[in-house]
């Protein structure tokens, strides 16, 4: 009976230990990930600073739908997926805002800026991607 006891107590002492340290690589990747995050926005923020606003994308308009139709506000989420940067691919779906023409082929059409230059306006068909640039 002895034995039965110590061989669950060291099962579980096991298992204790398989949890614990599960738990552990899963605390050092959360850790080696917010450290790389945190290095990705210093380097960002650091060339904001060093080159200005000239030369980031800055979203004027951006609109996803039918061109004599219905449409929605794609603005928010691009600006997300551009933030600091000077190039941008956008894939271009209903992910962006929703189907605001279901079962029409649809366009995106933005009209950006980089820095203080002049805009420019550039569009892309639904299944696409739409390049951003800032050069």
């Amino acid at each position: 009976m002895n034995y039965r006891k110590s061989a669950r107590y060291a099962a579980m002492a096991a298992a204790c230990c398989l949890v614990s340290a599960t738990a552990g690589a899963q605390s050092e990747e959360y850790r080696r990930g917010y450290e790389q995050g945190y290095r990705d926005g210093a380097e960002a923020q650091g060339r904001a600073d060093r080159d200005g606003p000239a030369g980031r994308i800055i979203l004027e308009d951006a609109r996803y739908g039918v061109s004599d139709g219905p449409s929605c506000d794609a603005r928010g989420t691009i600006q997300q997926m551009v933030g600091w940067r000077r190039h941008a691919d956008i894939p271009v779906g209903n992910n962006l805002c929703g189907d605001p023409a279901y079962g029409n082929p649809k366009i995106l059409f933005v009209r950006y800026r980089c820095g203080n230059s002049e805009s420019a306006s550039v569009q892309a068909p639904e299944n696409s991607v739409l390049r951003l640039s800032c050069q």
